[in-house]
């Protein structure tokens, strides 16, 4: 159910809104975290708040520093979810 709206979407029924693995063609953003519920709250608030298919899982990556460093690495199919996630979602840091 999209709480927002009252409908019911079509994805969350059938249970195929989760990317399961990372697929290629998404637009992906890494956001740092700093404990380890924020993977859960981040999937909460898409789930409430968008539409589309996504994508969240943990990564590895290299920073600025030269230094591996954790990363939850979200995808979306639609670049406009990605933005609205970005500039609204108020479980992430922005770099």
């Amino acid at each position: 159910m999209f709480s927002k709206t009252n409908q019911v979407n079509p994805l969350n029924l059938f249970d195929c809104r989760k990317f399961i693995k990372k697929p290629k063609g998404l637009e992906f953003l890494q956001v740092s975290f700093d404990w380890s519920d924020n993977e859960n709250l981040i999937e909460k608030w898409i789930e409430e708040n968008l539409k589309g298919r996504y994508y969240v899982g943990k990564h590895l990556a290299v920073n600025k520093e030269g230094k591996i460093q954790n990363y939850i690495l979200v995808g979306f199919e639609n670049p406009k979810e990605l933005s609205l996630f970005n500039l609204s979602c108020p479980f992430i840091r922005n770099q």
